[in-house]
């Protein structure tokens, strides 16, 4: 029973038992807290109920209307009105029953809070029975049942979602937004129900249509039904994964080396078939992958557990989105141990020339620790006539920038001194990283020639130069991205044009057609994979462009510049030069940086201690 202490001015109280409706809508924001919510758990009913088809119908979003229809065993005509009462439900009956649980759906709160912030129908036709049955719920209080047609299974329609709480209602994002949460949800059950045909209705257009894998089964990963999601080349290049030791059961599908990427997408844990996250799962395959990848980047996977039910606690989250393990670090070590053992399966027979530390193939796999070279003379290729003091004198360089040593306290007075140079006597560049400037002041720069390529681009891009500079690509560059990438992108179009680029909107990804000059060997299908990665759902991209903006140039210019390890040759490097020097800010790239080091003759002198 819940209660509400009122205390008055007089130092009275009263207590007030508070009717079922607002218990129920109170509940509601912990269990039903957008559309996607209430998608979720019509869903976990339907596999309950052992469906075999499952059709998801929304229109504004959801907001306006959510209908998911199943064929499964269907409700008993007479047991329509209880199954909407609160913590009604056919999977438990006991503290004890949580323990054996493996269904998806368990504490009857779902239909009876739905019912208090939205308009509810439902028609069932009973596995036993000859006919089916609706109920209409005119208010929370308010229901009829009678016959209806219905050749088997189950629909549900909910329609205007907080209509009657209007303080809920206004918190809900775009019906774009709403929808794109709405596919969050659906994903998994996508991946891990190969076996039931599901169908997407947006807006009164069929948009998803996935037809049941043949053979496959539940609780299963099957490559085909992946690509269909997905529709990602990696899915191809996908190693499976297997563990089976102390109670725990490990299968499904990790991602290749090679598709390491910056953003942590496409990646799905599941724990007796019960979707879930887990930050703990998540670093386990990380470590799997530990010497196999650079550091700090992600990895796709589908991973599925399979664990004594007994052994966890999945009543500790409201949306049945997370739960608790009896002992984590078990799980944890199989996790990486099944990661590891598959990863190295897969990269031991590759040959150490495999291993390009200078990572120019993309499909080639990069060690922390062998992603570094080392130099030794032989190694040193100057580009121009230079004497051996100069030589020497860049050996010395070579070991000062990794010092560091220069950190500029006013950064304005230091942008005036680079723009105010004087004539340049000499201009080499080595490990083709590194660009080193003498001026007749007897100044030296060092400037990262990568660093300050990405100021030029950034600054152009901002100033939406690059329109007058455009090529048009002989053959179309096409991407595959997810249905919420899509999305994503076809808001992002004209954002897109303003800066040079053209592209077309498929059904599995984009045509791109027309880009900046800057951009024609640019590798493209990284550069979304980044821009997405700078923010943690692809949808606040289009919500908080105008924060972003600055951030997705940032990005965009570090695609479309001049490489480190790339060789320039001298006018190259003095037109590099130039165009920085004319920045705005030539201090640093976008993204924070130094572009140049600045040093005087004296300091280089005072180094070694020379007075004369």
């Amino acid at each position: 029973m819940y209660f509400c202490v009122k205390i008055s001015q007089m130092n009275t109280f009263k207590l007030n038992t508070l009717p079922q409706e607002l218990v129920n809508q109170i509940a509601a924001g912990e269990v039903i807290e957008r559309p996607s919510s209430v998608v979720k758990e019509l869903i976990d009913n339907s596999i309950d109920a052992k469906a075999t088809k499952i059709q998801i119908r929304v229109v504004n979003g959801g907001i306006d209307l959510i209908e998911v229809s199943d064929n499964g065993v269907g409700i008993p005509q007479e047991n329509l009105p209880e199954i909407f009462n609160a913590h009604t439900t056919s999977k438990i009956s006991s503290l004890e029953d949580l323990n054996t649980l493996l269904t998806m759906g368990f504490r009857g709160e779902a239909l009876s809070t739905i019912v208090s912030v939205a308009e509810v129908s439902l028609v069932s036709k009973y596995i036993d029975s000859d006919t089916g049955a609706e109920i209409e719920f005119k208010s929370f209080n308010e229901s009829s049942v009678r016959k209806a047609a219905r050749e088997s299974g189950t629909v549900v329609t909910v329609k205007n979602l907080f209509e009657n709480i209007p303080a809920r209602r206004k918190f809900l994002k775009t019906a774009q937004t709403e929808y794109k949460k709405i596919l969050d949800v659906l994903y998994p059950y996508f991946l891990i129900y190969p076996n039931i045909h599901f169908t997407v209705q947006k807006d009164s257009k069929i948009v998803l249509d996935l037809k049941p894998v043949p053979n496959s089964k539940e609780n299963s990963v099957e490559k085909e039904r992946i690509e269909e999601i997905l529709k990602q080349d990696f899915v191809k290049r996908m190693i499976k994964v297997f563990f089976d030791g102390g109670g725990i059961k490990i299968s499904g599908l990790i991602g290749h080396p090679s598709d390491h990427q910056k953003r942590g997408i496409n990646q799905y844990i599941f724990v007796n078939r019960r979707p879930i996250w887990d930050n703990g799962i998540a670093r386990a395959v990380l470590q799997g992958y530990e010497r196999y990848i650079p550091f700090g980047e992600r990895v796709p996977f589908i991973l599925l557990i399979n664990i004594n039910p007994e052994l966890i606690d999945i009543n500790v989250h409201p949306r049945k989105e997370e739960i608790r393990f009896l002992n984590p670090f078990r799980v944890y070590t199989a996790v990486e141990e099944a990661v590891k053992k598959s990863v190295t399966g897969v990269t031991s027979y590759h040959r150490e020339s495999d291993f390009n530390t200078t990572v120019q193939k993309p499909t080639s796999f990069v060690n922390r620790d062998m992603d570094k070279k080392i130099y030794s003379s032989k190694d040193i290729n100057f580009k121009s006539n230079q004497s051996s003091s100069v030589q020497d004198s860049l050996l010395f360089s070579k070991e000062a920038l990794s010092e560091s040593s220069y950190i500029p306290k006013q950064k304005e007075k230091y942008i005036e001194e680079i723009k105010s140079v004087g004539n340049i006597k000499n201009v080499f560049q080595i490990f083709n990283k590194y660009i080193v400037v003498e001026f007749e002041n007897e100044n030296l720069w060092i400037v990262d020639q990568h660093a300050a390529a990405e100021r030029i681009t950034f600054e152009k891009l901002k100033n939406q130069e690059s329109k007058n500079e455009r090529q048009n690509l002989l053959v179309p560059t096409s991407l595959k991205f997810s249905k919420k990438e899509i999305e994503v992108l076809e808001g992002l179009k004209d954002f897109f044009t303003d800066l040079g680029f053209k592209y077309a909107v498929k059904n599995d990804g984009i045509d791109i057609t027309v880009v900046p000059v800057e951009f024609v060997e640019s590798n493209f299908e990284k550069l979304f994979d980044e821009i997405f990665a700078l923010s943690e759902d692809a949808s606040d991209i289009l919500k908080e462009l105008n924060r972003l903006r600055e951030n997705i140039l940032a990005t965009m210019a570090c695609h479309g510049s001049v490489r480190s390890g790339q060789y320039l040759h001298r006018e190259e490097m003095l037109d590099l030069l130039k165009k920085l020097i004319a920045c705005e800010n030539p201090y640093s790239c976008p993204h924070g940086r130094p572009a140049v080091w600045k040093l005087k003759l004296s300091e280089i002198d005072s180094n070694f201690e020379r007075t004369y």
